[in-house]
């Protein structure tokens, strides 16, 4: 028996890739796939979004001094508010 052997530890006949691993590993790496790509998708949707307005008009506001009031503007007999999307 050499110096060698008698200084290293004794190794157990498991490997490190067993099949719970494995499957652990694999989640793990889909998610953070997953995760990842949802924020990518969130930010580029944040940045590229249409800068198209739709004007709405605001059905409870019947004066024009309380459309000035929440800073919109009246036009034909209605209040016209130039925030919106198409999407509210």
């Amino acid at each position: 028996m050499t110096m060698r052997s008698r200084l290293q530890a004794p190794r157990a006949n498991t490997t490190f890739w067993n099949p719970s691993r494995i499957i652990v590993s694999t989640v793990i790496m889909a998610l953070l796939i997953v995760c990842g790509s949802c924020t990518v998708h969130f930010i580029l949707s944040l940045l590229f979004q249409p800068v198209s307005v739709f004007p709405t008009s605001i059905p409870w506001i019947n004066s024009e001094s309380q459309c000035k009031h929440t800073d919109r503007m009246w036009h034909d007999g209605k209040c016209w508010d130039y925030e919106h999307d198409m999407t509210f």
